[in-house]
C-alpha cells in the first residue's frame, strides 16, 4: 500500500470515526437545542448545495471534453 492509499484510508476512517459519534449522540438526545438543529440544517444544506456543484461542473467538463 502506498502513502497515498494509507493517507485516503486514514481520513476515511476519521470521517467514519466522526460520523459515528455524532450518530450515537443524535441518538441519546445530545441535540436537542434548536441552535443546534438549525446549525445541521444550514451545514446539510451547504453540502448539498457543495455536491450539486461539483455534479454542474463535472458535467459541464465533460460536455467540454467531449465536443473536443
Amino acid at each position: 500500500m502506498s502513502n497515498k492509499d494509507f493517507l485516503i484510508c486514514l481520513l476515511l476512517s476519521v470521517f467514519v470515526l466522526f460520523a459515528v459519534k455524532f450518530f450515537w449522540k443524535w441518538v441519546n438526545g445530545g441535540f436537542n437545542n434548536g441552535a443546534v438543529w438549525e446549525w445541521m440544517n444550514r451545514g446539510f444544506s451547504f453540502g448539498l448545495g457543495v455536491c450539486a456543484v461539483f455534479l454542474v461542473v463535472l458535467l459541464v467538463f465533460k460536455l467540454i471534453a467531449g465536443s473536443q
